[in-house]
């Protein structure tokens, strides 16, 4: 088995899912792998998490680590404020790694993200369907654009040709090829945290890092396949505005994702009652079924 490296970066209203979707790294991977929490506060409960983690997976090196993080920078947006901090990973680390966000699920190993690339390039992730989706919209395929669609379109257009909408990444699994970006300079850019929330203040962007992130990485961004970051399971990829080519290639995605990635204001480590919500099935029950199986061996 190939050694892979896997981080998440993360606040106190994040452990919970950070956890689960760690302990589902580890169910598929349990050997020859490093995870590590990176933290922007102090989290006493995630000390013996993570000494549970250790006891379920010996085989694997598990590690805490606070990191300094300048809250000032504090923003509105989409996501946390905590979660530029990930743009500070090339000053953090010095392997390639495998940059997660809490609210994913694993489905299958991940070492495969990991075998050695052609082109050399210093971003791996997966095209963003909510903004390819809105793409095909302003094609004229299918209705006109949603509200979310239209705002996707709106700050496509504000950054204009700062980013390439053909290779926009969804930043939520992202593998990191840190000595590559520091051996193309990019580093210090990358960590620029005050230009990147400028960027989203000046422009009035939805996202903040991501948006930085295809700033920064325009024109050396290797796309992953989709099944390895689908939004809720990639559901809207199956129909209308996807021609039938883009349907095609999401097919995997959709029947046997890698990872479910479950993007948006439903939080559904907060869910009690899935049954509530059939337009999220089969993943959101597929996702408390884990839950359950993780919170036991957390102890949380």
């Amino acid at each position: 088995m190939t050694a892979v490296d896997v981080t998440y970066v993360f606040d106190g209203g994040y452990l919970r899912p950070s956890l689960i979707s760690a302990y589902s790294v580890l169910k598929h991977r349990p050997a020859d792998l490093t995870l590590r929490f990176l933290v922007t506060e102090a989290i006493p409960a995630l000390v013996p998490a993570a000494d549970h983690l250790r006891a379920a997976f010996p085989k694997a090196r598990i590690e805490v680590q606070p990191i300094d993080f300048d809250s000032s920078l504090a923003v509105q947006g989409h996501v946390s404020a905590a979660a530029l901090a990930r743009l500070n990973l090339p000053a953090l680390l010095d392997q390639p790694t495998l940059y997660l966000d809490g609210d994913t699920m694993v489905r299958r190993d991940i070492g495969p993200l990991f075998a050695p690339r052609p082109n050399g390039a210093p971003l791996a992730a997966v095209r963003d369907p909510g903004i390819l989706k809105a793409l095909h919209q302003r094609a004229g395929r299918g209705w006109l654009p949603s509200r979310k669609s239209a705002r996707h379109l709106r700050d496509l257009d504000q950054l204009a040709d700062l980013v390439d909408p053909s290779t926009y990444i969804n930043s939520g699994v992202v593998l990191f090829d840190l000595p590559r970006i520091r051996a193309l300079g990019l580093h210090r850019r990358m960590g620029d945290l005050a230009a990147a929330v400028d960027l989203r203040k000046r422009l009035g962007l939805r996202f903040n890092d991501q948006n930085w992130l295809n700033v920064v990485f325009k024109g050396q961004i290797d796309l992953l396949d989709p099944t390895w970051n689908t939004l809720w399971g990639n559901r809207l990829t199956g129909r209308s505005p996807f021609p039938q080519a883009d349907r095609a290639a999401f097919s995997a995605s959709r029947r046997d994702p890698a990872i479910v990635h479950f993007t948006g204001r439903l939080r559904p480590w907060e869910i009690r009652h899935p049954w509530l919500y059939p337009k999220r099935h089969p993943w959101l029950g597929a996702y408390k079924a884990l839950q359950a199986e993780a919170e036991a061996i957390l102890q949380l």
